[in-house]
């Protein structure tokens, strides 16, 4: 896990939204990498941050049988919709414990969910192979 590999994915999904990206995590079991944009970073502390990424493994886990239950199709990521942004946990499709987490704002001028869809579909392509 490296910086550069998050400062990468940053600049992509930032040339996409803009400001609207709020965060940007790559996580495993034992650590993960962050970039916040200003604001948001200074919400979160180190326990929050270790909270997240421990509460989002664990989800993880516990949602990896979804795909036989809703006979849909391979299960790419997880979206927390809330009033302020939507939350992306994409897992590492080579493990379990490991993936990335996004956040970008709602209500902002920019992204829709289109943008999110778009989010999922760049991780797919570009990253999964690189993690």
């Amino acid at each position: 896990m490296g910086d550069d590999l998050v400062e990468d994915v940053w600049d992509e999904l930032y040339e996409r939204v803009g400001d609207d990206l709020r965060t940007v995590v790559q996580y495993d079991a034992a650590s993960s990498t962050v970039k916040f944009r200003p604001d948001v970073k200074e919400q979160y502390g180190a326990a929050e941050r270790r909270r997240i990424r421990d509460t989002t493994i664990v989800q993880q886990l516990n949602h990896s049988d979804q795909e036989s239950m809703f006979e849909t199709g391979e299960m790419k990521a997880l979206v927390r919709v809330f009033d302020e942004a939507w939350v992306l946990a994409w897992h590492d499709p080579l493990n379990a414990k490991a993936g990335f987490l996004v956040s970008i704002q709602r209500d902002g001028d920019t992204a829709t969910m289109a943008d999110v869809e778009y989010c999922i579909q760049y991780l797919d392509d570009e990253v999964a192979s690189l993690v």
